[in-house]
This record gives C-alpha cells, sequence and structure tokens, in this order.
C-alpha cells in the first residue's frame, strides 16, 4: 500500500514539475505575431468613395514597439498614394485593427488609373518586419 503511494506521489510531483516547465518556458518565449487576415469592404471603388479596411493580427502573447505599415495605390507617376503607419500594441489571440482610407476625389487626375491596385499590410517589430500580406482592389472612375 505504501508502495503505490508513494509511486503515485512521484508521478505527481513529476507532472507538476513538467507542467511547472511548460508554463515557464511559455512565459519567457519571445511572443509572434501574424498578420491572419487583410480585408476590405468592398472589392470595386470609384473616385471619392471610402475603402475600409479590417486588419487582424494574431499574436501569441503580448508585444510592444509594434507597428503596422499600410501601403499600396501606386499611381502613373510612381507616387504611392496610400502609405499610413499605426501603432499595434498586440495582446494574446486576435488583435483587429480598423483603418478608413479616403480615395481622391477624382482618380484620372490623380493618376490612378482603372484597374486592380495591390495594398501590402506589413507587421513591423522594432523595425525589422515579421509578416505581410497584401489584398487587392479594383479602381473605376
Amino acid at each position: 500500500m505504501q508502495k503505490n503511494t508513494l509511486v503515485l506521489a512521484i508521478i505527481v510531483v513529476v507532472i507538476l514539475i513538467t507542467a511547472s516547465a511548460m508554463v515557464l518556458t511559455s512565459l519567457f518565449r519571445p511572443a509572434s505575431a501574424t498578420v491572419f487576415s487583410v480585408t476590405t469592404d468592398r472589392d470595386l471603388y470609384h473616385s471619392n468613395d471610402v475603402m475600409m479596411m479590417k486588419i487582424l493580427v494574431n499574436s501569441t502573447g503580448f508585444t510592444t514597439d509594434t507597428s503596422l505599415k499600410i501601403e499600396g495605390i501606386t499611381d502613373t507617376y510612381g507616387q504611392t498614394r496610400l502609405s499610413h503607419s499605426m501603432n499595434a500594441n498586440l495582446t494574446p489571440g486576435p488583435n483587429i485593427f480598423l483603418y478608413d482610407y479616403h480615395l481622391p476625389s477624382c482618380s484620372k487626375c490623380s493618376g490612378l488609373d482603372p484597374g486592380n491596385y495591390p495594398i501590402n499590410v506589413t507587421l513591423v517589430k522594432n523595425g525589422t518586419a515579421i509578416s505581410n500580406l497584401s489584398v487587392t482592389v479594383h479602381l473605376e472612375q
């Protein structure tokens, strides 16, 4: 009987040590994060429209010194019309960021011909890109 109790006590101690090691490892491991999805409220936009973007970032832990860079819609003159950066201090799990972009009042005058335009979203930590995802929108007059 005492032998069974001793074996059971050893098993419980081993389980507790293993569980504690797993918790401590996860606490001291640097958090990672990924841009999981980038969506817009529509696929087609016209002059003077407001494009509403929703960006979902998944994080394994708390992350500071992180930002989201949103860039795209390059005109015929080579200028990037959409260029925005926002702070993105992350919490564990899904993090949602919303951004509205007002398109120029005259697409043709602004050098934006009808067509498809990529928008890149980059997650940056301490100046280094750690995740990137793109979405494509179609512009018409």
